[in-house]
Parts: C-alpha cells; sequence; structure tokens
C-alpha cells in the first residue's frame, strides 16, 4: 500500500461513526482505500453494517474542516513512524500477519517497530501474572526456553512479571520474541533501563493498533489481548487469579478458536485460581511440561533434542559440572541428596554448584536447596 493509501486509510478510520468493524466491511467491500474515499452516499449505503445514517456521516466528515485536523495529526504519525524506525503495516499488506487476520475483529492496520516473518505463524503466546512466584517465574523460562528452542516464536504483552520474563527466555534461547502493546510502540514504560526491548527489535518486534503517542490506559490492554491469541496457534497461561488479563485473553483465545493451556499450581495460592479453575472447567488443557504443548503441533518443531544437543547449548561445563546438572531439574534438591546420588563430597559438590551458578545455568535457594536455571 502506498503512503498515501496509508494516510487514506488512517484517516478513515478516525471517522467517528465508522469504526474497526465498519472499515473492515468497506475494505471488503471496495479492496481500495481511495474507492472507499471517492466513493458516493449511495454506493457507501450499500455496504453491510453501514446504511444510509452512516454513509452520510462518513460524506460530511470528508467535506468537513476536522478532516484538516485529523490530516495534520495523520502528517505528525508519520514523522514519529519516521523518528522510531517503526512502519505502518495495514490488513491489504502482504506482511500483514496471516493468523492474525482470520480472527473476526481483526485491527485493521498494526504499527510495528523491527520486523515481523513469516516464522512467526509458528507462535505461542505465553501470559500470566505480573506478580508470579519464583514457581511462576521457573515454569515460565522453562517453557519459554523450549518453545524458543523448537522454532515457536514466543507472543506476549510486554507487562511486568511473566510477559518480561517470556520475551527474555526467549531471547536467551536464540529465539523469536513479538510484545503486542496496548499503548503506542513509541512508549516503552515496562522497560525504564532499556535492556529488553533492543533485543526485541533485533529479534522480533513491538506491536500494537494503538496510534503512537497514545498512553497505556486501562481501557487499551482488552483490545491488545485479543491481538495476542489472535496471532497464536495457542496460549499459555502461568499464575492467574480468576480476574485480570490473563482470563480476558484466554476468553478470547476460547471465541478465536485458539488452544489454552494452563499450568497448574498450588490449591493454596491465589495466583493459580485462574489457571486451575480453567483446567477445571475443561477450558485449558493441562500443561506439565514444555512438551505436552509441543507435541500438538508436529509439523511445527525439529526432532526432540538429545542430552547432548541440550548440553552443547549450555555454556562450557567440564564433566564433572555435566554430572552434577544431570541430576538437577526445575524443583529444588537438597545439597546433600546431590552428593548422594553423585558420589562426590558435599565439600566437591558445594564448589561444582558454585560454578554452576556462576555460568548462570543453576540457582540456589534457601535451606540449601537448589535447581536449575535453564
Amino acid at each position: 500500500m502506498s503512503l498515501q493509501s496509508q494516510k487514506t486509510l488512517l484517516l478513515l478510520s478516525r471517522i467517528p461513526s465508522v469504526g474497526a468493524t465498519r472499515l473492515r466491511a468497506l475494505l471488503a467491500r471496495f479492496q481500495s482505500v481511495d474507492k472507499i474515499l471517492n466513493a458516493p452516499i449511495s454506493e457507501l449505503s450499500r455496504t453491510p453494517n453501514i446504511g444510509t445514517a452512516t454513509a452520510e456521516s462518513i460524506s460530511k466528515f470528508l467535506h468537513s474542516p476536522e478532516r484538516l485536523k485529523v490530516e495534520a495529526d495523520i502528517d505528525a504519525q508519520f514523522d514519529r513512524l519516521s523518528k522510531f524506525n517503526a512502519a505502518l503495516i495495514t490488513i491489504l499488506d502482504e506482511q500483514y500477519p496471516t493468523r492474525l487476520k482470520e480472527i473476526y475483529d481483526a485491527p485493521v492496520y498494526l504499527f510495528v517497530r523491527g520486523n515481523l516473518t513469516p516464522q512467526d505463524s509458528r507462535a505461542l503466546a505465553m501470559i500470566g501474572t505480573r506478580h508470579p512466584t519464583d514457581y511462576g517465574k521457573n515454569v515460565t523460562k522453562k517453557f519459554a526456553t523450549a518453545f524458543a528452542r523448537n522454532g515457536f516464536t514466543v507472543i506476549s504483552g510486554f507487562a511486568f512479571g511473566i510477559d518480561s520474563i517470556a520475551h527474555t527466555a526467549a531471547l536467551d534461547a536464540g529465539g523469536r520474541t513479538i510484545a503486542v502493546l496496548g499503548n503506542g510502540v513509541d512508549t516503552i514504560y515496562t522497560d525504564p533501563k532499556g535492556k529488553l526491548y533492543p533485543r526485541i527489535l533485533e529479534n522480533g518486534a513491538i506491536i500494537s493498533e494503538e496510534w503512537l503517542g497514545t498512553a497505556p490506559i486501562a481501557e487499551n490492554f482488552p483490545k491488545r489481548n485479543r491481538i495476542i491469541s489472535g496471532l497464536s496457534l495457542g496460549i499459555v497461561i502461568v499464575e492467574s487469579d480468576f480476574k485480570g488479563g490473563s482470563m480476558i485473553t484466554a476468553k478470547y483465545a476460547l471465541e478465536q478458536n485458539r488452544d489454552i493451556y494452563a499450568v497448574p499450581g498450588s490449591i493454596f495460592s491465589p495466583k493459580s485460581n485462574g489457571t486451575n479453575a480453567l483446567i477445571r472447567d475443561s477450558q485449558a488443557k493441562l500443561a506439565l511440561s514444555p512438551d505436552d504443548i509441543i507435541a500438538d503441533y508436529p509439523a511445527h518443531h525439529p526432532e526432540p533434542q538429545s542430552l547432548l544437543d541440550q548440553f552443547n547449548q549450555l555454556p562450557d561445563l567440564t564433566a564433572d559440572e555435566q554430572k552434577i546438572y544431570a541430576l538437577l531439574s526445575h524443583e529444588p534438591i537438597h545439597i546433600d541428596t546431590i552428593a548422594e546420588q553423585s558420589g562426590l563430597d558435599v565439600s566437591d559438590v558445594l564448589i561444582l554448584l558454585f560454578e554452576l551458578e556462576m555460568k548462570g545455568v543453576v540457582r540456589q535457594l534457601a535451606g540449601k536447596l537448589f535447581q536449575r536455571a535453564v
């Protein structure tokens, strides 16, 4: 789509009586924004869900002084797009995500920083609470890492907590990730130190349907959530109470015929009330490991990694370090148990665990407990 056609599309989207649903109907009928712009009232009114009153309202706006103000705002948008090295992708463009186009309320356009690629059609979303427990953090890292290593793009909402952990883990594993915002792509308020978003731009994208300069107001986030699920083959929920953004995304996923997976949690943890309820009510599939999800998409992942392949993706480990790492899991294990199973002295095991911790592959917990960090 040409620059002028993009500007025309933004102009049409700002007509008060139109909205995204009616604009999609107009695009479906006319297949060109220029034809919409120049269509007489009689032709506009024949479009489903438009009618004479809306057609007259469109014509009135296009011939009003308000149009000039909106066109000035649009010019300012494109200036900001250039400043932030961003792009506008419309539903008529080939680059528009095919899977997102399938949903009934697909956004008419997306503001994009970074790059969307055909690989991103193999995507899984990971969402959850902004205040995860250590269990939730570890689950998210494990699942997002496995998804990335098996060729899936990891999608989330760039919120604090589960979202940011999922983005980071996917990148650390050498994969791609897409962050969907509920505000303009020029405002990255959840990454104040600027450590994460540059990595996303190099190996993924930051996208939004909101105009640049739009603040992160509450009403935008439910709309944002439908894009997260719409882009994905399925969504994975890690730690959510009965109410919250994750449960809204699950609702959208059901409407969009997307797969829903929930990682179970403690019945005593309010942060797992929602996920456990989804499993109980058969609205989500139980996910005990990444393999439970990856197995549902056999066409989208390579052969399972051997243990040797897994070690090759870790930092350089000595033979003894590999031996200790192989004994660990993502469940905490006491140092005495590790020593007993390895046949090494506790003092030697402690040194090896310290080295593994320095290499970022082991985490120490209180009470001399240890677990895998990757």
